[in-house]
């Protein structure tokens, strides 16, 4: 876009006037009405319109200021006061309207409008959201594919807020979480939940969409249209130890880490994980298993009764993974007690080693240099 400037506020008339054949801006009933009620009562107050003029056309373009453009017609009022801009042509005029309006109310549905608008000019796609001052959250929008049938539903429901309250703002992560959504008529569906999940009758102060979060679990069961297969992750006994461990290959040691779940225990576990991308099952080697949640980091116990199997509740206690090697230096068995003491002094030691006197337990301690020194003099 060539170097855009501004050149005089002036009264023009409102007969030559052309409407920008793009407009992000979003307008409530209230705000019209409030406008109209300055138009009536004092229109000398009404700020100035910005308007490009077009020098390859000799025409002017509203590039802001519609709503009071029709408030000031609609009284007889036929000419403006106007910030007038110099522009070559109407996609200069385009770029023009969305700069000046980015922080205004906008409908971020519109800057699809835009984005089309330009390329058929002949602009880079790379570069219109540069052209547009758009920062990264609206950039994404260009990256989102949403249908036509969704947009027009999405669309209808902005004009009913906007004739019920003041402000409407639509977030750019609603568009993002439908637009993760393939198929056409799935996006449809999913725009009539977001709506329900909405009260039709907040007061303005308490309307809002639903978080991200709300609208991922809502929207969760559109997006397992392609089965995938579950994530096992099975903990096994490691192999016995090569007298040699050079001798190990790449090859064995891949095929002593890898495993081939067998149909039953896929099936099983896509019982059990719902077929959810953040959730594995886990299955050590002595029978255990565990549902792992990879989105709250939390893990489940699974407990089979003949034919009732529960997942347990997460206990929001941390959980502890014992390498085998470890597990193996400890001589553990399955089930066995393992208790963790920590301790900063070597007085706070010997009293737990005196407490002890006379049990059958095995000790393991985990001292620092200092510590190792006092107890091999003792």
């Amino acid at each position: 876009m060539s170097k855009t400037s501004f050149e005089r506020d002036d009264l023009i008339p409102l007969a030559g006037l052309k409407e920008c054949p793009v407009r992000i801006t979003l307008h409530t009933d209230l705000q019209a009405e409030m406008i109209k009620r300055t138009a009536r009562a004092d229109p000398d107050s009404i700020p100035p319109i910005d308007v490009a003029e077009l020098a390859d056309e000799k025409i002017l373009v509203i590039v802001d200021g519609h709503q009071r453009v029709q408030a000031v017609k609609s009284f007889g009022i036929d000419k403006i006061r106007a910030k007038l801009y110099h522009v070559q042509n109407m996609t200069e005029a385009v770029i023009l309207h969305v700069r000046l309006n980015l922080r205004n109310q906008i409908n971020p549905l519109r800057f699809y409008d835009a984005y089309e608008f330009l390329k058929n000019s002949g602009c880079d796609p790379k570069d219109i959201p540069k052209k547009l001052w758009l920062n990264e959250s609206y950039s994404r929008l260009f990256r989102i594919n949403l249908t036509e049938k969704c947009r027009q539903l999405l669309e209808r429901y902005l004009d009913e807020l906007a004739s019920k309250y003041s402000t409407v703002h639509l977030p750019i992560y609603v568009i993002e979480a439908i637009g993760k959504i393939r198929d056409e008529q799935d996006q449809v569906e999913a725009v009539k939940i977001m709506i329900q999940m909405i009260p039709s009758n907040s007061p303005e102060f308490k309307q809002s969409f639903p978080s991200f979060d709300q609208l991922e679990i809502a929207f969760s069961s559109f997006r397992r249209g392609k089965e995938r297969d579950p994530i096992i992750f099975s903990l096994k006994d490691d192999p016995k130890p090569s007298a040699n461990k050079s001798s190990v290959s790449k090859k064995d040691q891949d095929e002593q880490i890898t495993k081939v779940h067998s149909k039953e225990e896929i099936n099983e576990a896509r019982e059990l994980v719902s077929n959810a991308p953040h959730r594995a099952l886990l299955k050590c080697p002595h029978g255990a298993k565990f549902l792992v949640d990879m989105k709250d980091h939390t893990i489940s116990e699974i407990k089979e009764d003949d034919s009732v199997i529960s997942i347990g509740g997460d206990s929001s206690e941390p959980v502890f993974m014992i390498p085998p090697e470890h597990a193996k230096f400890l001589q553990l068995n399955f089930g066995d007690p393992l208790y963790f003491k920590s301790f900063s002094t070597n007085k706070q030691l010997q009293k737990f080693v005196d407490s002890l006197e006379g049990q059958n337990q095995r000790i393991v301690v985990i001292a620092s240099q200092k510590i190792r020194a006092r107890l091999m003099q003792d």
